[in-house]
């Protein structure tokens, strides 16, 4: 369903009405006999539905979706299983005698409640009650000292499985940059037990490694190296490109600054590309070397990027001659300013001024940041 009707309202309240015997429930306009054994499930698509307040008091909402937080939970599970299986061995025994121990102690207590109620006379000369309670408070306080160091092993053992954690985290995030695919295309759709067997086949892996950190680096080029090959073999390669910054950007937010991405994917217009500009105005503005059609892109990326923009020297003419007239015009930006700007501050300069090159400089640059577990091929470019 896509929400919880109003004719509904009566049976989720349970408004009753007893005839005799038997209770019933007015549903619309009929009158239903009503089982004390009947229950209601509402199932929807919808991740998010919304219920109204006057519905939600009156049922019970149970996501089943995967969350950042649980899928990172299970797959270090997975992760310790195969890498520490003592770990989780142990982890496992000590809740099991924690569970025991809190069994014991709450069966001490009703013994105590029930032997305090039975007593007959004076509590205070009865000798058997006396010692029957001291018993019982040499007892708690054995299981509570038990609790207690159950409570710090269990910490110690956690400390050990958090090293892990970095895997965990960045491969549910993995799982959820792939997930967002299905926006681009509704064919691109992938289920968790795909990904968990790529996440399983990555930790069978068998790459020696001298420190925890090096195991989980190895583990984590190796899963991203698995899912990009994955997804990219279900994709049209029209969209390959677009995945591939995609998933750079989900797994190395790190390399993109403020507004660079919105800039990049045209959510932003910069202040000074105008209806009321004219061409003579963005010319006067704009280095003369740069083409007549490229100065709105460029008069867009100043004002979006001053510092950036000052910091490029494109009024010097010499400095960008071999730039501007390069077929492969994004490995030829000035050694001096590729050293000033960030490698995604490059293609937003190829984006500017040479777009007809733009597809070679995100290959590049998806290339670069993904590493060389994972090779990206320019699409556009023939055989």
């Amino acid at each position: 369903m896509d929400g919880v009707e109003p004719v509904l309202y009566p049976l989720l309240r349970r408004d009753l009405i007893a005839q005799g015997p038997r209770y019933v429930v007015q549903i619309g306009d009929k009158v239903i006999d009503y089982n004390e054994e009947f229950r209601l499930f509402l199932a929807t698509r919808n991740p998010s539905p919304f219920i109204p307040p006057d519905a939600a008091s009156v049922v019970t909402e149970v996501n089943f979706t995967t969350t950042r937080a649980g899928l990172r939970g299970q797959l270090l599970a997975l992760t310790i299983q195969q890498e520490k299986p003592e770990l989780e061995t142990q982890k496992t025994r000590l809740l099991q005698q924690e569970e025991d121990k809190k069994i014991q102690l709450a069966m001490l207590e009703e013994s105590l409640l029930e032997t305090l109620a039975t007593a007959q006379g004076n509590i205070l000369e009865n000798k058997g009650l006396i010692d029957s309670l001291n018993q019982t408070k040499s007892s708690s306080a054995l299981i509570q000292d038990s609790l207690s160091e159950s409570h710090r092993l269990q910490a110690s053992l956690d400390q050990e499985r958090d090293a892990y954690l970095p895997l965990a985290e960045s491969a549910s995030k993995m799982y959820f940059v792939i997930t967002d695919l299905s926006r681009i295309n509704n064919m691109y759709r992938f289920s968790l037990a795909s990904f968990l067997r790529l996440f399983q086949r990555a930790l069978q892996s068998k790459k020696e490694a001298d420190t925890t950190e090096a195991r989980i680096a190895a583990l984590e080029a190796s899963l991203k190296s698995m899912v990009y090959e994955y997804v990219c073999r279900s994709l049209f390669k029209a969209d390959q490109l677009m995945f591939a910054m995609h998933f750079v950007r989900g797994m190395h937010p790190d390399l993109f600054q403020e507004n660079e991405w919105d800039a990049f994917t045209g959510l932003i217009v910069g202040d000074m590309v105008r209806k009321a500009d004219t061409q003579k105005s963005l010319r006067e503005q704009i280095p003369s070397w740069i083409d007549q059609e490229r100065l709105g892109a460029v008069a867009m990326f100043k004002s979006t990027f001053p510092g950036l923009y000052q910091s490029l020297c494109l009024s010097d003419s010499d400095l960008w001659l071999s730039f501007s007239r390069s077929s492969n015009c994004e490995q030829e930006v000035p050694p001096s300013i590729a050293k000033k700007i960030k490698p995604f501050q490059q293609v937003l300069l190829v984006q500017a001024i040479r777009p007809d090159r733009l597809q070679s400089a995100m290959a590049a640059f998806t290339s670069q940041a993904l590493g060389e577990c994972v090779c990206v091929s320019d699409p556009f470019r023939p055989p």
